[in-house]
Parts: C-alpha cells; structure tokens; sequence
C-alpha cells in the first residue's frame, strides 16, 4: 500500500508539473504576438529638370523630370506644373491649382524622364516658373525638392 500512495504522488506531482507547462508556453505564445507591420512607404525622389525651348524663341519644347529613386509606393502620375507670369514671382505651384499641369505619358523610370510639349508662351507674360511633382497611389502628391523661374 505505501508503493501504491507513493505512485498516487507521483503521478500528482507529474500532472501538476505538465499543467504548469502547458500554463507557461500559453501564456509565453500571447506575450509575443507575430503582428504584421505594414510595410515603409518609401517615396520617390524628384528633381526638377530644366526646360527646353524651341530655337526661335515662344515655345517650350521639351520639360526634364530626374527621378533619383523610385520608392516603394506606386506612380499613378507625373508631370510639371508651370505658370506663365506676366513678372518672376514666387506662386504656389501645385497639381489641381490655378495653373496647368504638363503630364508625362510614358511609365515613370529611374534616371532622366524628359517628355516633348511645345507650349507655346502667352502674349504679356516674360516669365516661367515650373516645378515637377509625382501624383502616389492613394492621391498624395509629392513635389520636387527644386523649382526654376526664367525671365524670357
């Protein structure tokens, strides 16, 4: 009878020792939860390239858009926006505002983006300021960290 009580306090301490186990890796499994973070949005970087205009003056010919790295995050669009101004001042250029936009066609690339236009120039205006901007997936929009003004 004692061997029997002794295997009864056995199997107590064995099935004790198991239920405290399994309680540890429990409660060791929610402490590390495996959340997915959402991947870095890493943004293109854009440089404003400068204009070309056409030999006998009054036309733009071609806008230059130097894309330094691509990013992570899709291009929906891309494109120069550019006001005509009858004298160089500063305006707030951005995409949807008062002032167009010359939108690439062809798929953005890494490297020089340099798309034909030939925009004619407005009678009383002698100045140009234009900047390049990329349009995201999602509708943000980024724009180049450099502009040009040029008095014609």
């Amino acid at each position: 009878m004692v061997n029997n009580h002794k295997h009864i306090s056995f199997a107590r301490q064995f099935s004790f020792l198991i239920l405290l186990l399994v309680f540890v890796v429990m409660l060791s499994c929610n402490k590390h939860t495996h959340d997915v973070k959402p991947e870095e949005k890493i943004f293109p970087e854009i440089h404003t390239g400068v204009a070309t205009f056409h030999a006998l003056g009054g036309v733009i010919e071609t806008f230059n858009i130097h894309i330094e790295k691509m990013g992570n995050v899709p291009i929906e669009e891309y494109g120069v926006v550019y006001a005509f101004l009858p004298e160089t001042t500063l305006v707030d250029l951005v995409v949807d505002g008062p002032y167009p936009a010359a939108r690439f066609k062809e798929v953005a690339k890494q490297g020089s983006n340099t798309e034909t236009f030939k925009i004619g120039f407005p009678s009383g205006t002698h100045a140009l300021s234009y900047r390049a901007y990329v349009k995201l997936e999602g509708g943000e929009v980024r724009y180049a960290d450099n502009s040009f003004n040029k008095t014609y």
